[in-house]
């Protein structure tokens, strides 16, 4: 009976000496180049139901696998679960964040908690290089088992089969993503005045908050000096930080150069070069319009010193916010 626990506790020993030596993470990744512009690669990416229908290296393993599916593809929220046979397990993904070069996922794997997914994409002008990863966090007790596991060879045979499908199925579309809202034009400004708040560093997600609060009260001191504004309500924004979504900005109106209003601040814009791309939903889901504007200065060798957003409908007004136009400005240089 003791040699019976002398072997038990050697094993328990030599177990935790492995787990030492044993990874604390995996990172599996796979690259591939696709031939279609980054605004329609990055359309497909954040689409579940086109990887779970179209390319889901898993999918063919159990055609009868159950699958869920909530929010809106292209946006932050989307979410996508299922559950089949043993090959294909049961999990769920939900897209964190999603800007001009990342889309990184929650990824839950039934019994192993969550991981971190995601997609880095390389602009090459007429072509996308999509690499697809994953990082799986190992607890203590389960690093042992992993270096008797080649996960790069299992998950990465797989992505590899997976990009090869999507870059088949991506390529074969002949109608990319409508642009039709989201048209660049280049056109010229004459000297304009502003009035509105001082500049105001914040978290993006208070940003309705912040303009719920300003411009009623900007408005109100319109009234009160019966100045008619040249403008919607507009957002200046000095910068914008995507991975933290940080922005430096402020609330504005645009008055004729000759009036003043006191208490606010003044923002005066000389006679410049204005790229302009409306954008028709709720000012939140722009981001599509803002990368036109930016493929469009990249293709044209162009920079830009700000951001102006006009809210040209009244929320008040229109309930619903497809109908919702929002005109982007960028400042040419």
């Amino acid at each position: 009976m003791k040699k019976f626990l002398y072997v038990i506790l050697a094993l328990v020993v030599v177990y935790l000496i492995l787990a030492l030596f044993g990874p604390k993470e995996i990172k599996v990744e796979r690259t591939i180049t696709v031939n279609k512009p980054v605004l329609v690669v990055a359309s497909k990416l954040t689409d579940y139901k086109f990887y779970n229908d179209e390319w889901n290296p898993w999918s063919e393993k159990d055609p009868a696998m159950k699958t869920t599916y909530r929010g809106n593809s292209g946006e932050v929220g989307h979410f996508y679960s299922w559950e089949g046979n043993k090959e294909v397990g049961k999990g769920e993904m939900e897209i964190k964040s999603i800007t001009k070069d990342s889309i990184i996922q929650r990824l839950t794997l039934d019994g192993m908690g969550d991981s971190k997914a995601y997609y880095i994409l390389k602009d090459n002008t007429t072509s996308t290089d999509v690499t697809w990863g994953v990082v799986f966090e190992i607890g203590f007790l389960g690093r042992p088992m992993m270096l008797f596991m080649n996960m790069d060879k299992m998950i990465g045979t797989m992505y590899e089969k997976g990009l090869a499908k999507f870059k088949t199925k991506v390529e074969a579309i002949k109608e990319e993503v409508s642009m039709s809202n989201h048209e660049v034009k280049e056109i010229q400004w004459e000297a304009r005045t502003f009035f509105g708040t001082k500049r105001t560093k914040m978290d993006g997600n208070k940003l309705a908050a912040f303009f719920g609060e300003n411009f009623p009260k900007m408005w109100v001191e319109l009234e009160k000096e019966k100045i008619k504004s040249c403008m919607s309500p507009c957002g200046i924004f000095y910068s914008w930080d995507e991975k933290t979504m940080a922005t430096e900005c402020a609330a504005a109106f645009c008055v004729p150069n000759d009036k003043k209003i006191k208490g606010w601040e003044k923002y005066s814009i000389p006679a410049s070069r204005v790229l302009i791309a409306p954008h028709y939903g709720a000012p939140e889901k722009s981001i599509e319009a803002h990368y036109a504007i930016d493929a469009y200065m990249k293709e044209n060798k162009l920079d830009y010193t700000f951001v102006i957003e006009e809210y040209v409908t009244d929320p008040t007004l229109e309930k619903d916010t497809a109908r919702w136009l929002t005109n982007i400005y960028y400042i040419l240089k």
